[in-house]
C-alpha cells in the first residue's frame, strides 16, 4: 500500500492571521510604533505591511535560521554563522 507522507508533520500555530514567528513580528512591532509614534511609528508600519508578503515567501523556520545569521540565537548542535568548512 502506498501511503504518501505530509511535508510537514503538524501544521504550524496560527493565530489570527498570522503564523506564530509573525505574530511575535507583528505585536512587536505595534507595540513599538505605538511608543515612538509620529513619523517613524508610522514607517515601521509600513515596513511591517511590506515584510509580511515577503516572509510568506520564505520556507518555514527562516525568522530562526536569520536569527542564528545575525548571531542572534545558537542552534543547538548548529555550528556557528562563521563556520566554512565542517570535518565529518
Amino acid at each position: 500500500m502506498d501511503e504518501r507522507l505530509p511535508q510537514f508533520l503538524h501544521k504550524p500555530v496560527q493565530i489570527l492571521w498570522f503564523d506564530a514567528q509573525e505574530f511575535i513580528v507583528v505585536v512587536s512591532t505595534i507595540f513599538v510604533a505605538v511608543i515612538v509614534g509620529g513619523l517613524v511609528g508610522w514607517s515601521l508600519l509600513g515596513v511591517l505591511l511590506l515584510f509580511i508578503p515577503w516572509k510568506r515567501t520564505k520556507p518555514r523556520g527562516f525568522m530562526p535560521h536569520l536569527a542564528w545569521r545575525w548571531g542572534l540565537l545558537k542552534l543547538p548542535r548548529y555550528p556557528g554563522p562563521t563556520q566554512t568548512r565542517f570535518c565529518e
